[in-house]
């Protein structure tokens, strides 16, 4: 068998903990919980593909034109009046990367995270399948750029105030949101 990257899937459908997808899946759930603040203003998802070589996550650049422009972030935006956070971040997934998710399809929500403005946002994590991924379309006039970024990248830093990849930099809320997804994988893979 050929080796595998620490958090990729080799051919068999198991990662180097042996886990299959569906069993990372129950396991994140279990640690993915309601703990974020009340009353998010804004809502993300957090793509993550469990990929034959490594599991990555989705991170998009923001387009020119719009702000934060060329930042790279989750998909995201503001939850519309009578829509709840998890609606919006699947609506949102949908409109930037072309990609259909359901909010019951959502494995669980990470802790809300928060700048020093006090903007909130909720994150909802959800598995893509790597069809899912190689079919993406960006709304051009919302993301310029998609990074597949491996998720063992984040692993060996999983406490960083930033990430440099790909030449951007993940800071912010994006980065914290990839902390406590780091501390969620971490307690998920646990035996």
């Amino acid at each position: 068998m050929p080796p595998r990257a620490e958090t990729g899937l080799d051919p068999e459908g198991t990662d180097a903990f042996g886990l299959t997808r569906l069993q990372i899946e129950e396991r994140l759930r279990r640690v993915l919980t309601d703990r974020g603040l009340a009353h998010p203003c804004y809502a993300v998802a957090a793509p993550v593909v469990c990929g034959a070589e490594e599991v990555r996550l989705l991170v998009e650049v923001r387009a020119e034109g719009i702000s934060q422009a060329g930042d790279p972030c989750f998909p995201g935006g503001r939850i519309e009046p009578g829509e709840s956070p998890a609606e919006a971040a699947a609506r949102e997934m949908e409109e930037e990367l072309g990609i259909r998710v359901e909010p019951k399809d959502f494995l669980g929500q990470l802790p809300t995270v928060q700048t020093v403005l006090g903007s909130r946002s909720a994150v909802f994590v959800c598995t893509v399948s790597e069809e899912d991924e190689k079919s993406v379309r960006l709304n051009p006039s919302e993301v310029s750029e998609l990074l597949h970024v491996p998720l063992s990248f984040f692993l060996e830093r999983p406490d960083a105030a930033s990430y440099p990849y790909g030449g951007h930099t993940i800071w912010g809320m994006t980065a914290g949101a990839i902390r406590h997804f780091c501390a969620a994988w971490r307690r998920a893979m646990e035996k």
